[in-house]
C-alpha cells in the first residue's frame, strides 16, 4: 500500500541523516516507526504500578469524609 506523507524540513534532514547512520532507506525507518507507534497506541492501558496502587496510608479515604457533608439545602425555586 502506498501513502505520500509530507513533512518538514527538519524532520526530513534527520531522517535522512538517521537513514545513512544506519544504512537503510528513509521508507524502512518511516515503516518501523509507524509499526512501533501503532503497536504501542493499541497497548495503551495503566501501567500495572497504577492498577494495584492502594492509595497512601496517612492520608484519609475519600469515602470517609462523605459523613462529614450536610444535605443541600431545599431548592427554593423548586
Amino acid at each position: 500500500m502506498n501513502f505520500n506523507v509530507y513533512i518538514d524540513k527538519q524532520i526530513g534532514e534527520r531522517l535522512e541523516r538517521l537513514a545513512k547512520d544506519r544504512a537503510t532507506s528513509r521508507n524502512s525507518l518511516i515503516r518501523e516507526a509507524l509499526s512501533r507507534f501503532l503497536d504501542n497506541d493499541a497497548k495503551r492501558e495503566w501501567p500495572d504500578s497504577v492498577l494495584r496502587f492502594e492509595g497512601i496510608r496517612s492520608t484519609p479515604r475519600f469515602e470517609d469524609a462523605r459523613r462529614k457533608l450536610r444535605a443541600p439545602p431545599k431548592d427554593p425555586l423548586a
